[in-house]
């Protein structure tokens, strides 16, 4: 499903599209280094110190998270399509899996959801789904 606007919501299945941010860490972060590379874990934010708690918790959740494997991307600047707050986690290839907005910070899913949403990317075969399709 193409997508038009800058408000047009992504959802599961659709691609992510290619963007630049900073991160909360002070990285700048291009996507087309992730695609094709890593899987992706974006949490998009805003400036405060519930968000800043929510990426501390997330990281302690995720304690074994390969770098090599999984990109943990947190913003405050919008990507387009991306709610804010939201999360979003998609393959390496860029196809979506999982994607949530919520009202405030505090509404999105706890860290151990989202360990269990990379840990299913991280084991789908992509080629056994083409397959059951």
């Amino acid at each position: 499903m193409a997508k038009s606007g800058e408000d047009a919501v992504l959802r599961a299945r659709d691609h992510v599209p290619h963007f630049t941010v900073s991160a909360l860490d002070g990285r700048r972060v291009v996507y087309t280094e992730i695609w094709q590379r890593r899987h992706l874990l974006l949490l998009c934010l805003s400036d405060d110190a519930a968000s800043r708690q929510y990426v501390d918790d997330v990281r302690a959740a995720l304690p074994d998270l390969d770098p090599d494997d999984v990109a943990l991307v947190a913003t405050t600047e919008q990507v387009d399509g991306v709610p804010r707050p939201g999360v979003l986690i998609a393959d390496r290839w860029g196809e979506i899996v999982f994607v949530v907005e919520a009202a405030d910070v505090r509404s999105l899913p706890p860290p151990a959801e989202l360990r269990e949403w990379l840990t299913f990317v991280q084991s789908r075969c992509p080629e056994c789904e083409g397959e059951a399709l």
